[in-house]
């Protein structure tokens, strides 16, 4: 792990994309995180995740961007008042307490949108970073989707669902 004294977490930008696309395909790589697999595209990619529609925000340690985040919708219209969110911090930046800060920078940008809640979907049962992480933001975990993720390596575990207002 790499320092990560004083991160800055700031509204990402065009130029920040480059270093969310290598990252992202670090992290899908490991195929223990998200649902994603080898096949999306950068295009797809920047459509879904890292397009400026969503609230995106970025934590740069020493100029470099070592984790971002994305605040979006969870549902179309009537549902659209509950935000969804994703995370990811680079590998050489795990354990220094960036995913907290994202996550906190994340919560009070969703509230100042306008979002009532926050909920994920799809939270990896193996997680267990993640997992200690939302609870201690007040996330609840609402439900289970038994065998909802497959684990290289693994094989399937379950999925949580997390919720908590803002």
């Amino acid at each position: 792990m790499e320092s990560t004294v004083n991160p800055v977490i700031r509204p990402a930008t065009v130029k920040d994309f480059d270093a969310v696309w290598r990252m992202w395909k670090a992290i899908m790589a490991q195929k223990i995180y998200y649902p994603y697999d080898e096949s999306y595209t950068r295009e797809q990619i920047e459509a879904g995740w890292i397009n400026l529609d969503n609230l995106i925000g970025v934590a740069e340690v020493n100029g470099a961007v070592a984790g971002a985040y994305i605040v979006k919708p969870n549902q179309p219209g009537y549902g659209s008042h509950v935000a969804n969110a994703a995370y990811m911090v680079d590998t050489a930046h795990r354990g220094g307490g960036i995913g907290k800060l994202l996550c906190a920078h994340s919560l009070e940008a969703a509230k100042a949108a306008g979002y009532r809640a926050m909920q994920f979907n799809l939270v990896v049962s193996t997680n267990t970073a993640a997992i200690r992480t939302w609870e201690s933001f007040g996330f609840n975990r609402i439900g289970v989707v038994p065998e909802g993720f497959f684990q290289e390596g693994v094989g399937y575990v379950d999925a949580y669902i997390f919720h908590r207002f803002l």
